[in-house]
């Protein structure tokens, strides 16, 4: 019985210490979020800028001053958008673990639209001298009326985004308020999902303003319009190493290759598409550095607490089960 109390003492002390973490963690996590959304918006901008005045000149001065200013527009708000969806991580339920491997509605409406098209279409994509190389049949462009239906609905989710804003539930903000959080946070079950799912989410939020700023960007004409969105969605969804290519971090190099039945010759395009990467915000900013630091430190001391607190659970769980056998046992 000394045994067991000692272990008791012992994990308490580990429970606090643990409790005492959790706040760092919730507290660090605001300020890496923070900076991390900062530091996000000004590299979209970046990228935006050097699509728009680098990559295609041209294009961009075939607009109107409005069209640029509508243009812009959109990409502020899209922009506005992901930050806050940044911040919004620290709003989730902590004892819900989102499920990465389900199907997303924008997901799901891309493959209905494949599916139309599967038999005519095949997108093959390799790793070539560090540019992605991407082939499909130049039959299965993006019509206009498929282009302005998607158009409509990424419209309809901004409205609808920020429409969900200002109505909050009372109950909603309390069971989404830092303290209520924090206060679940101290079970190390709890707090070690939580953590997993705020980082796996990250590069989530990452891919998806990715495909929605090159969206805009394609529907302006900036970006070569024959080039299907569903490439470009592929696209955001590369795999492309830790180091940006030509110098310009956040921005991906495509060749497309579109085959035509009446030339015997394909006609490759060389584009030019947004790519964030959280390496390379981390990389660039001293601010988000500086954050990512103080959670790696904060995951090492998480790591060791969890270890003792592990052994001295199962040294519990076997002083009582020494008991419990002695206590069943008797002799013939």
């Amino acid at each position: 019985m000394g045994e067991i109390r000692k272990i008791g003492q012992d994990l308490q002390k580990i429970e606090e210490a643990i409790a005492d973490i959790a706040k760092e963690f919730y507290s660090t996590y605001q300020g890496y979020l923070k900076a991390l959304g900062q530091g996000m918006r000004q590299q979209l901008i970046f990228a935006s800028y050097h699509i728009c005045t680098q990559a295609y000149p041209e294009a961009f001065l075939k607009l109107s001053f409005s069209q640029r200013q509508k243009m812009q527009e959109e990409l502020r708000e899209r922009v506005k958008i992901g930050v806050q969806e940044l911040q919004e991580l620290l709003e989730q339920n902590p004892e819900y673990r989102q499920k990465l491997d389900e199907t997303s509605a924008a997901e799901l409406m891309m493959s209905l639209l494949n599916e139309e098209d599967e038999g005519e279409q095949e997108v093959v994509t390799q790793l070539k001298d560090e540019k992605k190389d991407i082939e499909f049949d130049s039959s299965v462009l993006f019509s206009s009326q498929t282009l302005s239906q998607t158009t409509n609905e990424k419209k309809q989710e901004v409205v609808d985004k920020t429409e969900d804003i200002p109505n909050k539930t009372e109950a909603e903000k309390i069971l989404n308020s830092p303290e209520n959080i924090i206060d679940k946070l101290d079970n190390i079950d709890i707090l070690i999902p939580w953590q997993e799912n705020i980082e796996k989410q990250i590069p989530e939020i990452f891919k998806k303003l990715s495909h929605q700023i090159n969206f805009i960007l394609h529907k302006s004409e900036i970006l070569p319009k024959k080039i299907p969105q569903k490439v470009l969605e592929a696209a955001t969804k590369m795999e492309s190493g830790d180091t940006s290519l030509g110098g310009r971090p956040n921005l991906l190099n495509l060749l497309i290759e579109a085959e035509d039945l009446d030339d015997d010759d394909p006609k490759v395009t060389r584009i030019t598409a947004i790519n964030l990467r959280l390496s390379e915000i981390e990389f660039t900013d001293i601010n988000v550095t500086s954050w990512r630091n103080k959670i790696r430190n904060l995951l090492g001391k998480l790591s060791q607490l969890q270890r003792e607190y592990r052994k001295k659970q199962w040294e519990k769980s076997v002083i009582e089960a020494e008991s419990a056998w002695r206590s069943s046992w008797y002799e013939d």
